[in-house]
């Protein structure tokens, strides 16, 4: 399934644990963007779905770009004149966005190289997958699960806890 929401629970996690220092929408962003391709070609009924954009290295460039997209909308939509929370201002904070871009889209191919067979992770230094079969797939599920469950109880605690002036 193109986009799926299990990708979301580890960053749900990590934004919970480093809230000021992960930019949840750069992640999010870039785990959609990368999805795109195996929904293209899942539409057209063509394999293998998981082409390109599933290795580390254009995951990587396609995180980038994401962050860099989060980054400059970010601080387009909240003008410094505007009063932010300093959690939401990591979220477009330029190299918090870059690099939780960046690892959003290598997370998606170490999530995605391990539960598909067609993923060539490392590609284009070698079409070896060393990830795929490494956990058993309800495994991963249950990770991400588990993962997203604890982060977003994590934050909804850090929402209610008392804010000190």
């Amino acid at each position: 399934m193109p986009a799926t929401p299990f990708h979301f629970g580890p960053g749900l996690l990590v934004k919970a644990v480093a809230p000021r220092r992960f930019s949840m929408a750069a992640y999010s962003l870039s785990q959609v963007v990368i999805d795109i391709e195996s929904g293209y070609y899942m539409f057209h009924h063509e394999t293998p779905v998981h082409r390109q954009a599933h290795t580390f290295l254009i995951g990587g460039l396609i995180g980038l770009v994401c962050g860099l997209i989060v980054a400059r909308l970010g601080a387009w939509i909240a003008r410094p004149r505007d009063v932010v929370p300093e959690a939401l201002v990591a979220e477009y904070r330029l190299p918090i966005a870059v690099l939780s871009g960046i690892f959003g889209g290598i997370f998606h191919s170490v999530l995605d190289g391990i539960m598909h067979a067609d993923i060539r992770p490392f590609r284009p230094f070698t079409d070896a997958n060393p990830l795929y079969g490494l956990v058993n797939v309800p495994i991963i599920y249950l990770f991400c699960i588990v993962t997203g469950v604890i982060g977003a109880a994590l934050l909804l605690a850090l929402q209610r806890r008392p804010r000190r002036f």
